[in-house]
């Protein structure tokens, strides 16, 4: 009997053990089926990992990855229904699968049962609650992290807490990376973003999810290599929807309506009822005035899951990067009607209040995110903006709210004003437009708290200003000590947008309101603007400019910061040559077309030419003005190399620019050579033959400054002041130049040439104390008490050399305009710094009007 036990027991071990050999091996066999259809979906072969998936169903299948896959490929493909019968039909085998409650909460939404879908995100907690211990691997760790982010959850604890502990469970897994990369993306932390995005593609190189990642991590910051990243997620996986989505958005950034509705055509190509996709084709046909298309498209972006708050969202956004920021901030509203939590809605609402100028509105929405969710980027950046925005002063009237850090409010406050008001007057009087409210200007002396203003994140350089169409946003000069630029030119130029984008309602191409801020720069001011340079004199005979009707794709799509500033004066170009051609009148007309929301290239017909004569006319109009750029010069660059090496170079470079006398890199050169070799007269001579073929040159070391460091050698001071004067007429940013010709203006006694090299001073950098010192001094000599007083109160604020002098001199022009107290109050300060200065005791004495002392005192300040 015993034997018979043993042996019937040895049957029945041998038996489970080629049980369990065959369970090992059609595992194995299942397992590879699995992985070969996940590459199928990964590759974009999104039907044929379906058949895969059905096909295995078709078993005996004992864990729920089939389902997911099968619900996925459904869900990819918009298959709701279908979706959502794989759901149900997995639970009722894997009753304990939180990764088909996942996707069933996904598929319950589309087919518009909120119920059903607030039971699976429930029944996941429940069963996470009931036996943590079944879901410690990867994907149920993922699933679980995603669970905790709709819950509220602190969204950095759920990253370290189950994403980083699944990436720890499962090192070769992409979830893991891509769950990671994507909270990262969803909170706008793009520089965590993308550094996980490209730890991944180090180990997954050809993913398309994380090539897709990675390219919307530095779609702003780094846009030519975001543009290879999309490639080459397309070149893994073709169908690859969230990649399609991103170069959509992308065209629409550049106006290419048309290539962007192609494109959006392939999402819908494999999932027809695509939210997303629909959005977008919502958010073109408004931005291309077409209500019915935009109302269809919207109908079918929201017909499966109608309350479904990303679609209004998606449309506002894009509205909102067009600079409709009203029409952006009613679809955000429309979105947070139907879920008043959806926080990219909020989040972009109070962006969309803040531009508008309603800041109030925009900081509660702002803290209300932030207070939500501790991680948005965004909404962190603003908040700590609005705080430190708390230091501004306010100066405001009727028709200018003026918001800059106090310090720089007290120095060149009024200034701002000043200018804002010349702008307003000129071009709202020119282009016939009445504000009804006031203009928001806010200058931000530190440049990251002007671009999260303006962008809502740091990090976002190359921008001076920035027009909304009722807010201006700048950063001041003393966030610009590297590459000074005249504030002046680049408030003119917003203020202008001002005036385009509310006379069309911010219904207009970038290149027509860039075009025309520019010209009008170069209006109000020849050194404003853009001018024709030898480079865009290159370029524009080169064939390098961009056609007409596609302008603004090149301000999106410019590979440097020089194709960018070619697209802002190309633009300008397009403008001069249509007013010079067609009359301003014909300008105004195509403004009041485009505010009806006519496309620009149906309007620009109505009042100039059909779009092939003008592009036709504009680039023999960019050519002659080309050709007219200093007609005398040769612009060829010889190689001289063989004759600076002779060890004399002089005589042979004499000769050869006496055969080629316009030559201006050849007599450049000559001029160098003459100036090492001391020949002072020659090279004069040569440096005003530079100067006469090209008056215009403003590159970094031109005729004009070579010419004025000889004359100041030689002290020709007269001529040195000529040549600088001649120079300061076409360079507004020469800052050295206009501290030089302070210095001689001085010297001179030329008090009308120290007041205009002051201005142009303070137009680039109100914040040295040069231009202030020189202005008090001239006031000093006219006896202008109220220059004098508004000079030395500048001076005070910029923590002047000697306070006691400035003190003094103030308190002199305060008496004199009868202010008595606040001269008396600035002679004891200076006294304060120093008690022997004779000059403030008298002052002080005759203000409290008590009889000086004949004792001996010091008349300066010690």
């Amino acid at each position: 009997m015993h034997r018979d036990f043993i042996k019937t027991t040895g049957n029945i071990v041998r038996l489970n053990t080629a049980m369990l050999f065959l369970a090992i091996v059609i595992g194995d066999v299942r397992a590879a089926d699995l992985a070969k259809a996940q590459r199928l979906a990964e590759s974009g072969q999104y039907e044929e990992a379906l058949q895969e998936a059905a096909t295995a169903l078709e078993g005996n299948i004992y864990y729920d990855r089939w389902h997911v896959l099968k619900a996925e490929m459904e869900l990819m493909l918009g298959r709701w229904s279908e979706a959502r019968a794989t759901i149900e039909a997995g639970l009722s085998k894997h009753k304990n699968s939180i990764r088909l409650r996942w996707l069933g909460r996904e598929a319950f939404r589309r087919t518009d049962d909120p119920e059903a879908a607030d039971r699976m995100q429930a029944e996941i907690l429940k069963e996470a609650e009931t036996a943590p211990w079944r879901y410690s691997d990867a994907d149920n760790l993922i699933v679980l992290g995603n669970a905790a982010l709709v819950l509220g959850v602190d969204p950095k604890d759920v990253l370290e807490s189950l994403f980083e502990r699944a990436e720890k469970a499962a090192a070769g897994s992409k979830a893991p990376p891509r769950a990671m990369g994507q909270l990262a993306l969803d909170k706008h932390d793009f520089k965590l973003a993308a550094s996980t995005f490209r730890r991944a593609l180090d180990r997954f190189p050809d993913d398309a999810d994380f090539h897709y990642g990675l390219a919307s991590a530095i779609r702003t910051s780094n846009p030519e290599e975001s543009a290879a990243h999309l490639q080459q997620a397309l070149d893994s996986n073709p169908r690859h929807i969230p990649s399609l989505l991103l170069i959509a958005d992308r065209q629409i950034d550049a106006e290419e309506y048309d290539e962007a509705e192609l494109t959006l055509m392939k999402v819908l190509e494999i999932n027809p009822r695509h939210d997303e996709a629909h959005a977008y084709f919502s958010a073109i046909a408004h931005l291309q005035n077409d209500p019915e298309a935009e109302s269809k498209h919207r109908d079918q972006a929201l017909a499966s899951w109608s309350t479904n708050p990303l679609v209004d969202h998606v449309i506002g956004r894009e509205l909102s990067q067009k600079y409709r920021f009203e029409e952006g901030l009613a679809a955000q509203q429309r979105a947070l009607g139907f879920d008043d939590s959806h926080l990219p809605a909020k989040r972009q609402a109070a962006q969309d209040l803040l531009r508008l100028g309603r800041v109030d509105e925009g900081w509660k929405l702002a803290d209300e995110v932030q207070q939500a969710d501790g991680y948005d980027v965004t909404a962190y950046n603003l908040t700590t903006l609005r705080d430190e925005m708390s230091e501004f002063t306010t100066l405001e009237d009727e028709t200018i709210i003026l918001r800059m850090h106090a310090h720089e409010a007290r120095v060149y406050g009024q200034r701002v004003l000043d200018l804002l008001h010349r702008a307003k007057e000129h071009l709202c009087q020119k282009y016939g437009l009445e504000l009804t409210e006031p203009v928001t200007v806010e200058i931000f002396p530190d440049p990251a708290d002007f671009e999260v203003r303006t962008f809502g994140m740091p990090g976002i350089p190359g921008f001076l200003g920035v027009c909304f169409g009722k807010v201006i946003t700048a950063n001041s000069p003393a966030s610009q000590a590297a590459n000074p630029a005249s504030w002046e030119a680049v408030l003119w130029h917003e203020f202008c947008h001002v005036v385009t984008l509310q006379l069309t309602r911010n219904r207009m191409p970038r290149w027509l309101s860039e075009g025309i801020s520019v010209y009008e720069e170069r209006l109000a001011d020849p050194r404003w603007g853009q001018a024709m340079s030898p480079r865009w004199r290159e370029r524009i005979l080169s064939g390098e400019m961009t056609p007409v009707a596609e302008l603004s794709s090149a301000f999106l799509e410019a590979e440097s910061g020089e194709d960018v500033q070619f697209a802002y004066f190309e633009s300008s170009l397009v403008v001069e040559y249509l007013v010079e051609t067609y009359g301003f009148e014909a300008l105004k007309s195509v403004l009041g077309d485009l505010s009806m929301g006519m496309p620009i290239n149906e309007s620009l017909p109505r009042h100039t030419e059909e779009l092939p004569a003008i592009e036709t006319g504009f680039r023999e109009f960019a050519r002659r003005e080309a050709d007219d750029l200093a007609p005398e010069v040769d612009w060829t660059t010889p190689d001289l190399s063989g004759l600076l090496n002779e060890q004399d170079s002089e005589p042979l470079l004499r000769e050869w620019v006496a055969d080629h006398p316009g030559n201006i890199r050849g007599l450049s050169i000559f001029a160098d050579v003459l100036i090492t070799n001391e020949r002072w007269d020659e090279a004069k001579h040569m440096l005003r033959r530079l100067i006469d073929l090209y008056p215009g040159d403003t590159s970094d070391d031109n005729a004009y400054r070579r010419l004025a460091r000889v004359q100041r050698r030689l002290d020709e001071t007269d001529a040195e002041v000529e040549t600088l004067e001649g120079y300061a007429t076409y360079d507004p940013d020469a800052t050295d130049v206009f501290v030089r010709l302070i210095e001689l203006a001085r010297e001179r006694d030329d008090r009308e040439a120290l007041k205009r090299n002051a201005g142009r001073l303070m137009a680039v950098n109100p914040l040295t104390p040069i231009p202030h010192s020189a202005l008090a001094f001239a006031a000093e000599q006219e006896d202008n008490h109220a220059s004098a007083v508004t000079a030395y109160q500048s001076l005070l604020d910029l923590s002047p050399n000697d306070p006691a002098t400035v003190h003094f001199g103030l308190a002199k022009h305060l008496a004199a305009t009868g202010e008595s107290e606040e001269a008396k109050r600035h002679s004891l300060q200076a006294l304060e710094v120093a008690p022997r200065y004779r000059e403030a005791q008298h002052l002080l004495l005759k203000l409290t009007s008590i009889r000086p002392a004949e004792d001996s005192v010091d008349s300066s300040p010690q």
